[in-house]
């Protein structure tokens, strides 16, 4: 009776161990199940993304001076002028001549290296420069003799340094040719005028700055030179006295001034 109960016992162990083993083997078939397919899952969403593709980034390109523009420019002018007479005796002592101008240009570079600019420019501007003084002795003191400029153009070659590759520092130089007016007003009368064109010589230098390629902004000072002329060669009576000839009526000009230019 103790032997079949024991016999009982061991044989339900046995059945309970069998048990447990085919659980456990069920269950690591199912985990290696939904481990595979989770693989496969992972997979499959990684075939599905497109390849990363690589690009080259682009090259940038250096700028070139080298091309023909056309701007505006405007700014302020002063000098000095006098009166004298055929003998070159003083009429009037020297006196400022100031005032603005504005106008267009028009030019051309050629970059010939990697830091010179060679170029050449001719500039047209309306200017308001003006001065005057009175007559000293022993010509008639209540005359008021003046000068004025009416335009201004500059016809100039340029060579420059690039500072860097969009910066230009230049210096300037060239001829000159303005229209200059000559006036005496007597007391009580009226304004008696002649105007001239007058060549001379100018030299200056600046700076450039090309914000685009196409745009570029400038700041330069010019140094003006007139040649000498005379005006009145006839004297002209009034009847508060004579306006003698003028032998010379010196003018120079100091310009600084701003510019935009496009280049096409």
């Amino acid at each position: 009776m103790g032997t079949d109960l024991q016999r009982d016992l061991v044989y339900r162990n046995v059945m309970v161990f069998k048990e447990g083993v085919v659980t456990m083997k069920k269950m690591l078939l199912t985990s290696t199940a939904l481990l595979a397919l989770v693989s496969g899952s992972a997979m499959a969403a990684d075939m599905s993304r497109p390849a990363p593709v690589y690009t080259k980034a682009p090259m940038m390109s250096v700028f070139n001076w080298t091309g023909c523009y056309i701007g505006v420019e405007g700014g302020g002018a002063w000098g000095r002028s006098h009166h004298e007479d055929a003998s070159g005796l003083a009429i009037t002592g020297d006196y400022d001549v100031t005032g603005g101008l504005i106008g267009g240009e028009i030019g051309c570079n050629y970059q010939m290296a990697s830091t010179w600019v060679f170029g050449v420019e001719g500039d047209l501007s309306w200017v308001t420069k003006k001065g005057s003084a009175s007559d000293i002795a022993p010509f008639n003191t209540a005359f008021t003799s003046g000068t004025k400029e009416n335009w201004l153009g500059t016809g100039r070659a340029r060579l420059g340094f690039l500072a860097t590759p969009q910066f230009l520092l230049y210096g300037t130089g060239g001829f000159a040719v303005a229209d200059v007016e000559a006036d005496v007003t007597p007391p009580g009368l009226g304004t008696v005028t002649e105007s001239k064109t007058r060549w001379g010589w100018t030299a200056g230098a600046g700076g450039e700055y090309a914000f685009t390629s196409n745009w570029s902004i400038k700041a330069e000072y010019l140094f003006v030179q007139l040649q000498n002329s005379g005006y009145f060669a006839t004297p002209v009576p009034t009847t508060a006295g004579t306006i003698v000839t003028r032998g010379n009526v010196p003018l120079n000009n100091n310009i600084v001034r701003a510019g935009l230019n496009y280049k096409f």
